[in-house]
């Protein structure tokens, strides 16, 4: 699981392995990942029976150490504000050179309400 503060910026490293633990090399993929409330989170205002919008928050994502199959996800101060506190939960996958999908991590975030968000 993750932990969140609202209204501070929060940034977390993953690293990707290989079954035999060495790590996946992960040189010119990218990844793309949110959190919601419930994993399939709609919005009800803005959505169509024909055109659903998902409430989702989106990480900003990036390959730190490529070679090291090392990424990161993050959230700005601003982003975090907005949430409430309790539990949501989570979803990354990367996209590697040739455009396939594959789901990476998973689980839940825990979103407190800290001093920060307070003096914000």
């Amino acid at each position: 699981s993750i932990q969140v503060t609202a209204g501070c910026d929060f940034r977390q490293e993953f690293t990707l392995t290989n079954p035999d633990l060495t790590p996946k090399v992960i040189t010119g993929a990218t990844f793309k990942g949110a959190l919601s409330k419930h994993a399939v989170s709609v919005n009800a205002i803005e959505s169509t029976s024909t055109d659903p919008v998902y409430n989702i928050v989106p990480f900003t994502t990036s390959v730190v150490n490529g070679e090291g199959g090392v990424y990161s996800i993050g959230l700005t101060a601003a982003q975090t504000q907005v949430l409430e506190e309790g539990k949501y939960v989570y979803n990354v996958v990367l996209v590697d050179v040739n455009g396939y999908t594959t789901e990476v991590i998973s689980g839940l975030v825990f979103v407190e309400k800290g001093f920060a968000s307070l003096i914000t």
